[in-house]
């Protein structure tokens, strides 16, 4: 009977070593619970995650947008288990930029350092370089790391939209009114970025008036990849207000 209970747990064992068999971890001794900050870089590109005050996780890199510490957690139980091979001698380097990722501790002590490219990653400094078969999800754009929200401004609130010219607001004809209305009620905070890296020079500017005397202000300019930065304040709505420090994409431009 305890070798009909013990033989499953024994072949189970065995699997686990067979699989380990010839690989090693990349990141040896990393505990996620120390873990208070996560920085991802490659090239001018950077994602910085870390702990708030209050012990939640933030993007400082995205105007403190709120991360989500779900997604954290699995990308870093994932690097504490991640192992792989050494790369065979004499083959041929991937002469690609790679993804840097470090990991530091609440004191600023660095817990591990590791640079990543499609199939292979390596410890820094100095580490063996390791082809890995399933390398982590780490992504280069804080909405991918964020549970942040944009702000919904159901479109039968909105009265009226004047645009804000040197001359005094001008009032937007119905067609326009109701685009900009459906530019509102579509709004997500997919790639978004910090408001403040943004340059608004220039930016179209409007005034969304709505039916309880409310009024949201909005400012656009082009992303220089073919969509737009909207970014949305108000004296009257909270919410809206909160949302100025960051500039959300849209695919076409305010009428």
């Amino acid at each position: 009977m305890l070798a009909l209970i013990l033989a499953p747990m024994l072949l189970l064992g065995a699997q686990q070593l067979w699989r380990a068999g010839g690989t090693q971890p990349l990141l040896p001794g990393l505990d996620p619970d120390q873990v208070a900050r996560l920085e991802l870089q490659r090239g001018e590109a950077r994602v910085l995650l870390a702990r708030g005050p209050d012990g939640g996780w933030i993007i400082p890199s995205a105007a403190d947008a709120p991360a989500d510490p779900a997604r954290i957690a699995t990308a870093l139980d994932r690097l504490e288990d991640l192992r792989g091979r050494p790369v065979a001698a004499g083959a041929a380097a991937d002469a690609r930029e790679p993804l840097t990722i470090r990991l530091s501790g609440a004191d600023g002590q660095l817990l591990g350092e590791a640079d990543f490219w499609t199939t292979e990653a390596q410890a820094r400094p100095g580490g063996e370089r390791l082809t890995i078969a399933k390398p982590p999800a780490l992504p280069l754009w804080p909405s991918a790391w964020s549970r942040l929200e944009a702000p919904r401004v159901p479109a039968d609130r909105i009265a009226a939209v004047e645009e804000l010219t040197p001359d005094g607001p001008k009032l937007l004809p119905p067609d326009a009114t109701v685009e900009v209305a459906r530019m509102l009620a579509d709004l997500t905070a997919k790639d978004f970025v910090a408001g403040a890296d943004v340059n608004w020079g220039g930016a179209r500017l409007l005034r969304v008036k709505l039916t309880d005397g409310a009024t949201i202000d909005l400012q656009q300019v082009p992303d220089g990849d073919g969509r737009y930065h909207l970014r949305l304040t108000s004296d009257t709505l909270d919410s809206v207000r909160a949302a100025r420090r960051y500039a959300f994409r849209v695919a076409e431009p305010l009428p």
